[in-house]
């Protein structure tokens, strides 16, 4: 199966299929179905799962659920509920360390453009879905994370150690990693090793280049706000209503005056604000969808407590009920180990790589719930951004990266875990 497929095809292949976080569905299927064929012990469903967060509707699980019509040898049924995802591990049976990798896999709800210059529309592997795209590189590194897998699977006489390769869902929203995390699935893990597909105009990393032990890892909340008030005639009776659009829009007001901290960078945003069902009714209900993000992990919190006030102190102003639902959340990343990535570094220019320096995360990742996992039990972690040219910007519907950058991100894997064997 594999080998009638390269890098490049792989990642067409799951270009075509974008899902969204916890309804990767067919992508995870199609993984596991890699996997399998080469030969890997693949553990996936509730087993690699704990407190999921941010879960699309039961009608919306239902639904894509039942797009999925291919039958398989294995159960898939705790995949169709969401429990999306999956963890390949190999035990080559020669002592060494335990190396982890993790590889995110969801897409972006964004339509992809159709435009006739756009590569996947030209080239013909363009997105099948109207609801989601790969816009931040996803499929791309499910494609880099196979073609790892498959080369650990046919040198493994020559590795030591274990290995555990992790595919892992919803990473958009930072609600995925915590969950693996939570379900104890890097508890043994010496290493841990993952990256991301980037470029010049966003994280600042020219195309060939890679950028190792990667900074700017932010600490991040994202919240759902529910205003419920009481509904009323505008014109006859709006006394006798209470105004959760009012209370809405006073919070986000409000919650943007919050960023304002001496010992490091904060900030919020409100991203949608949804309400009312009529222009001549009192709104009963209003939804706000926001984040918080702080240079580290106190400013966060802080930053949180403030937000709770103010989501308080708009539902008095205006007499309603109120309801704050976490749907996602990342630690920060700062406990970088320099000699061990000056190790990794160094060895990758001796193998003809070129490395920088320059240019960092400078945004939110939950695979730092992950790296300081491993660190916490005295671990190491690294954090990659490879190099490309991109054709629009992460997230937006026109994005699209060089595809050479595949093989340089799977050699930058490989070089690295012959390091960690010696």
């Amino acid at each position: 199966m594999f080998k009638e497929k390269n890098i490049i095809d792989l990642r067409r292949e799951f270009h075509q299929i974008a899902e969204s976080g916890w309804l990767e569905f067919q992508t995870t299927i199609n993984i596991i179905d890699y996997l399998k064929s080469f030969g890997y012990d693949v553990k996936y469903g509730e087993s690699i799962h704990s407190e999921r967060m941010g879960l699309p509707s039961d009608e919306e699980i239902k639904n894509h659920a039942a797009e999925i019509t291919e039958k398989r040898d294995y159960d898939i049924s705790e995949i169709l509920l969401g429990y999306t995802g999956a963890v390949a591990t190999l035990d080559t049976g020669n002592a060494g360390p335990t190396i982890a990798m993790r590889f995110d896999i969801d897409a972006n709800d964004v339509e992809e453009t159709k435009e006739e210059t756009h590569i996947p529309v030209k080239e013909g592997f363009v997105s099948k879905s109207k609801k989601a795209m790969h816009a931040c590189g996803h499929d791309g590194h499910i494609a880099i994370g196979l073609s790892v897998a498959k080369w650990i699977m046919d040198n493994k006489s020559k590795l030591n150690g274990k290995y555990m390769i992790i595919f892992q869902a919803a990473e958009e929203g930072v609600r995925g990693a915590k969950s693996i995390v939570g379900a104890g699935v890097l508890k043994d893990a010496d290493y841990l090793l993952s990256g991301h597909i980037s470029g010049p105009t966003a994280m600042g990393v020219e195309k060939g280049k890679v950028l190792v032990g990667a900074a700017g890892f932010l600490a991040t909340t994202k919240i759902d706000i529910y205003f419920e008030g009481v509904s009323s005639h505008a014109g006859i009776s709006p006394e006798l209503g209470k105004n959760a659009l009012l209370a809405a829009a006073s919070c986000a007001l409000n919650l943007h005056t919050l960023p304002q901290f001496g010992a490091g960078m904060s900030r919020i945003n409100v991203g949608t604000l949804n309400a009312g069902t009529g222009r001549n009714v009192i709104a009963s209900k209003a939804k706000l969808q926001i984040e918080t993000r702080g240079e580290n992990e106190k400013i966060n919190e802080l930053l949180k407590e403030k937000v709770d006030n103010v989501i308080k102190g708009s539902a008095l102003l205006y007499d309603v009920k109120y309801r704050a639902e976490l749907v996602g959340s990342a630690p920060s990343f700062d406990n970088y180990d320099a000699k061990f990535i000056e190790m990794i570094q160094n060895n990758l220019v001796t193998n003809g790589f070129a490395t920088t320096s320059v240019g960092g995360l400078g945004g939110s990742e939950d695979v730092a719930f992950m790296m300081n996992e491993v660190q916490n039990h005295g671990g190491k972690a690294v954090y990659f951004i490879f190099g490309s040219n991109l054709k629009a910007a992460h997230h937006n519907n026109k994005f699209d990266f060089d595809e050479d950058v595949l093989d340089m991100a799977r050699n930058v894997y490989v070089k690295t875990i012959e390091l960690l064997n010696k």
